[in-house]
Parts: structure tokens; sequence; C-alpha cells
């Protein structure tokens, strides 16, 4: 936790075996500052594909897309956010500033593929968009590699076929140890026969690369080119400097501070006690409206309101919202009634995830041991139980290791309590 000493811990990682892209070529490039694809079998894992298609009739995935005419930015920085499942990209020298939706590393044992850079001395890759580009050629034996590719075609799978599912696109690779140049910013894969270049699923659905549309991977390239730009990636939402969530479009469970930002038909903000952050809800007493890219609603009883009036919020999902784990403070909850009775289902409603020592809580028996010690008065706490020197750790990847630490003033206890060691602000509780 932040302010605790000796809390903080130097991940040392290793690299990483999913990824979605080839492998850093080890020879020095050549004239051009370009390598060629190695021969056969160099492209990792790719992630799920929704309409994939071998037959050898490619449509226009074998053309290389037009490019917009755009004037790069003067020092463009980029912030990835798999909480958020957005792209923010703006110019430190200038008045660019846009949020685009991204499609990032699917969950394998409670973590994202997609390799996070905050636990990295600098805190972050980069891209290599300074060099040249390149373009991949039509057939699989015109491919090139490229750190900075204009158009990318050609994906190698296990067996050796090559399709072009990188659609004539752009395919920007991420510098900067453990990425090894095999982590990228490219298309949405999905559909990429399309003549537009495919489609995005905005979730967690690729093996460790960050999808996007189409056109916006087209504009942040053509932004991009004559620069290096730093790229920090990250768990949990973007804060601004005033703590402001960065988002798209306010929807169903997304966060907020007064009615006024959800800016949706009957929206409403009100209070997760997990958080003591808002989230946009609205009435409901038997169906909730469902919008493209996000979970399907639900309506779920309201504990605070009139017999019959629910509140609409989202069923659990694997791949939109990471069983509602993206959303902090929310917690899959198992055969959730509507208030008719008509059905039944899992959703997110305000709650913790796993109650583990580190975990934000209300209530004691929200932490599989231990208590729930409250944080400079409450209401909300963290799991923790005391300790003289050690502590239990985990199994599962997603909780951190823990640390002993000397009870400070804000968490009132007698000797030492169990804490979970943290890189930065990022992997503590929400408010903590």
């Amino acid at each position: 936790m932040r302010g605790l000493r000796g809390a903080a811990l130097l991940l040392v990682m290793a690299l990483l075996m999913g990824a979605c892209g080839e492998e850093e070529p080890s020879s020095e490039p050549g004239a051009s500052g370009q390598e060629e694809i190695p021969a056969g079998g160099e492209d990792l894992g790719l992630g799920g594909v929704e309409n994939p298609k071998a037959d050898g009739f490619f449509g226009s995935a074998t053309t290389c897309k037009p490019m917009p005419a755009l004037e790069p930015l003067n020092d463009p920085a980029i912030v990835v956010s798999l909480d958020g499942l957005t792209l923010h990209l703006w110019d430190r020298a200038g008045s660019y500033d846009r949020v685009f939706p991204v499609g990032v590393g699917a969950i394998e044992d409670g973590v994202s593929l997609t390799p996070t850079s905050t636990e990295l001395p600098t805190g972050t890759f980069y891209t290599k968009t300074d060099e040249p580009p390149v373009d991949d050629g039509p057939t699989p034996e015109q491919g090139r590699w490229g750190w900075n590719q204009r158009c990318r075609m050609w994906w190698t799978a296990e067996n050796g076929v090559k399709t072009p599912v990188f659609a004539g696109l752009p395919f920007i690779r991420l510098a900067g140890h453990p990425t090894s140049a095999a982590y990228a910013l490219h298309g949405p894969i999905d559909n990429y026969t399309e003549p537009s270049g495919g489609t995005l699923r905005r979730g967690y659905v690729s093996h460790g690369c960050v999808r996007m549309a189409a056109e916006d991977i087209a504009e942040i390239w053509a932004l991009l080119q004559g620069r290096r730009a730093e790229v920090r990636i990250q768990k949990p939402v973007e804060r601004l400097e005033g703590g402001e969530a960065v988002d798209l479009e306010p929807w169903l469970l997304s966060e907020c501070a007064s009615d006024g930002e959800c800016g949706f038909s009957g929206g409403v903000c009100r209070e997760n006690p997990y958080t003591g952050r808002g989230f946009c809800t609205r009435a409901c007493t038997r169906s909730c409206p469902d919008r493209a890219g996000h979970a399907t609603s639900f309506c779920a009883p309201d504990p605070d309101g009139e017999a019959g009036v629910g509140y609409c919020t989202s069923k659990a999902d694997p791949v939109r919202n990471n069983g509602c784990e993206r959303h902090a403070g929310f917690v899959a909850a198992e055969g959730v009634q509507r208030p008719d009775g008509s059905a039944a289902a899992t959703v997110c409603v305000p709650g913790e995830q796993a109650g583990w020592i580190g975990d934000g809580c209300l209530a004691d028996d929200e932490c599989a041991s231990g208590r729930c010690v409250p944080v400079s008065g409450g209401p909300r706490g963290v799991c923790s139980e005391p300790c003289e020197r050690f502590c239990p750790d985990s199994d599962s990847p997603a909780h951190a290791a823990t640390f002993c630490v000397a009870a400070p003033a804000s968490m009132p206890a007698e000797g030492g309590l169990c804490m979970a060691q943290c890189f930065n602000d990022d992997a503590c509780p929400e408010g903590m």
C-alpha cells in the first residue's frame, strides 16, 4: 500500500511467450533498417478470431489500406487501460487529445495476456515510429518484418499456414523489456477480409496485443510518424489529474460524479460503497436497454428502492467485462432475480472480488481470512490479518505477494498487519 515502507516489490518479468507477433530478429538490420520475416512459424499466439477465413480467397485483406494525411503530433504519449478498455493518445506539446476503444489480451488465470508496463523502472514501453515505415507485399513470400509497419498482412500459424489477418493496416510494435517486439498496436482482426479491414470486438480477446478499429489504428499511425511515443499499459482505469476516469461514452456501470454525467435516457448516478465513487444506472421493472460493444444488461432488484423496482446493471461476461472485474468495486453475483421474478442471471453488483489480503472490504465476512481493517475511519477497509514476521501468499497469480508491516496510524491495530505488496498506486485497492 502507498506509504508503507518495505511494501514495494521489484518485479523481474520473463519474456512472455504468448505474444501476438513474432519475436524480434537477433541479426542486425540491413541497409533498409528492416528485417524480412524469419522463415516459418515465427508468429506466436493471435487470440480468438471471429469469422476466420483460410480458403485462399482473402478479399481485400491483401491490399494495403490508404492512410490519412495528418500532421504528426509534436510530443505524443499513450496510455492503455486494461480495465477501461481504452487507448488515450494526446500531444504533450499540442492540443490533440483523444480516447479510443480497444480489445486487449484475454484473461488467463485471472490476468490479461497483455503485459503491463507499470512494473518497469521507466513505467512505459515505447513505439519506434521514428523509424522508416515498411509494407508487406500481397503474397506471404513478400512479407517484411518491421518495427513501424504501415501495412501488415501476414500472420503465420503454428502449422505454418499464413493468412492475412492484419488486413493491410498498420502494425506498431512496442519496444522495451520484456516485450521483445512481440506485442503491438494493430487492427481489429475479426472479419479481416472486409474492405474496411475488419470490425473491432472491444473486450478481452487477443493473445496480448492491443486491437483497434481499422480507422483508429490508421489515424494513430499517421499521427506518430517521425516520432517515438511512450506507451504506458496499466490495469486500472486511467485517471486525469483531478481524479476523473478516462472513458468513452457513458453507459451502465460507467464512473460518474453526478446524474448529468450519465448521458443516456433515464441515467442516474448512484454511489458504490466499496469505492466511494458513483456509477451510472437507471431504474427498471423488468428489462434494460443494450448497447453494442457492451455486456448484455439486466434489471436487478434494488435493495434501497420500492418493491418491484430495480436498477440496470450488466451481466457478467468473460469477454466484455472480465466477469465484472473491469468495474472497480463490483462482483459477479449468481442467480440474481429480476424484480418480477421472470428471469435470473449472473450479474455485476457492488462488492469485492476475492477477499484476499490487500483486497478492499466493508465487513469481516467479506475477507477469506482475518478481518476487514478500517482505513482512516472507513467505511471502506482492507482485508488483513495479524502477523509478527511472515504472511501467507495466494496461489493465484491475480493476487500480489504479501508483507508483514507495522500497523500504520491510519489502520488502528496492535503489532503487525499483513498487506499486499505493490509497485505503485495502480496496484492498490480503490481509494488507497
